[in-house]
Order: structure tokens, then C-alpha cells, then sequence
């Protein structure tokens, strides 16, 4: 109860007083690493009962799951002489409950038993902040077919929408790619996302701006689409 009442306490503060910003003492930066090998980093809040209030940045981000089931799909259409195909998929990023939990236990162990891990990070999309980098072909094939994609989720759970549009030979080659024995890539998707923390100057603090990007190799998408 005394770690709910803290929590509350210290959203009401962040809302009323702060106008939302989280107070991100930017000395506070500390890394965790689960037992799955996701690196986690986190910064400490300064609020007004002094507790160990953290939060992290965006972190494991990935293809978003429905029903157990990867929301990817490339389709092809051959009709009348057309050659075209069309791929579509969905990122998302966040921990889960179970990976929150760990960090709060590898929190404790520094800080003792009074942490509370209050969530992400609050962010906000860079100015370019959808990005599919690397020298492969695959990756210049990418850029030229983007036909749509939606701005970077700001918290977690919520989703980007990609989606390409081929034709030709260029339909042909991301078809290849998709067969079990395609190439391989050394491209990446990349999220780039902006925060601000908090900096001590004399006795006043002032806000910096920082830049956070995730990455998730273009493999892992076509692993997908192979299996």
C-alpha cells in the first residue's frame, strides 16, 4: 500500500506541477540486463518524497503479435500481366509484465526495497524517426517502395504501420527474399525517439534534450515471413 500511495503521490505531482514532465535526473542513468538478454535503461525521478521512482527507455522493440499470430503478411498479385506485391507489417515495443518485474528485482538489489518502476520514459517521435538503414539491396528497395507508415509509438503496446509496395522485378526480388532459402540481409529498422532529463547547473536544474533509437535487423522480418 505504502508503494501505491508513493506512486500515486508522485503522478499527481508530475501532472500538476510539472505539467507532465517526469524530472528525469539525467546523472540517475543506470543499464540492467534480464535473464533474456534484453538491456534495459532507466532514469531516476526526482520527486517530492525523494523515493526510487524510475523509468525506462523504449526497449525490445518488435514485430506486434495477435492472437499469437505475427501481424506480417506479403502478398502477391499476378493479374492481367501485373507483377506486383505488397508487404504490410506492424512494430510495437514495451516489456512485458514478467520483464518488469525482473527489473524492479535487479532494482532492489541496488536501491533497495522501496523502487518503483513507473513505466516508460515519455517521448517523442525525432523528426525522423522511421528509418530502414544498410547497404543491401533490400534496404534501397525498401525506401523506394514505402508507401505508408504511421509515426513512432510513443508508449508501449502501440503500434507502427509499415507497408511497400513493389512491382516488376523489384515484386520478384522481395519474393525471393521471402522463400526459405533466401538471402540474407545486414539492414535494420530503426525508431528514433526524444526525450528531455534534467541537468544540475549551480543550484538550478535545466532541461536537456536527449535522442533514443531502437533497432531490429531486417532478418528477424524475414524470418517471419519465411517460417
Amino acid at each position: 500500500m505504502g508503494n501505491l500511495r508513493t506512486y500515486l503521490s508522485t503522478i499527481l505531482f508530475l501532472i500538476t506541477v510539472s505539467g507532465l514532465s517526469q524530472n528525469l535526473i539525467d546523472e540517475s542513468r543506470t543499464r540492467v540486463n534480464l535473464s533474456d538478454d534484453t538491456s534495459v535503461v532507466l532514469y531516476k525521478a526526482h520527486t517530492p518524497e525523494g523515493g526510487n521512482v524510475f523509468h525506462y527507455l523504449p526497449v525490445n522493440m518488435h514485430i506486434s503479435y495477435r492472437d499469437r499470430i505475427p501481424e506480417i503478411s506479403l502478398v502477391h498479385f499476378n493479374e492481367d500481366g501485373s507483377n506486383e506485391a505488397i508487404l504490410h507489417f506492424l512494430l510495437t515495443w514495451g516489456l512485458s509484465q514478467s520483464q518488469e518485474r525482473e527489473v524492479s528485482e535487479l532494482l532492489e538489489k541496488q536501491h533497495g526495497d522501496s523502487v518503483i518502476v513507473a513505466g516508460p520514459v515519455m517521448v517523442d517521435a525525432a523528426p525522423e524517426s522511421f528509418l530502414i538503414t544498410g547497404n543491401d539491396k533490400i534496404v534501397m528497395l525498401l525506401n523506394r517502395a514505402m508507401a505508408q507508415n504511421s509515426q513512432v509509438p510513443l508508449f508501449p503496446g502501440s503500434k507502427l504501420a509499415a507497408s511497400f509496395r513493389f512491382r516488376g522485378e523489384d515484386a520478384d526480388y522481395i519474393l525471393s527474399m521471402a522463400e526459405p532459402d533466401g538471402g540474407k540481409t545486414e539492414g535494420e529498422i530503426q525508431m528514433v525517439f526524444t526525450y528531455k532529463t534534467m541537468v544540475r547547473d549551480g543550484y538550478i536544474n535545466k532541461a536537456t534534450d536527449n535522442q533514443w533509437s531502437l533497432t531490429m535487423s531486417l532478418e528477424t522480418l524475414f524470418k517471419l515471413l519465411r517460417d
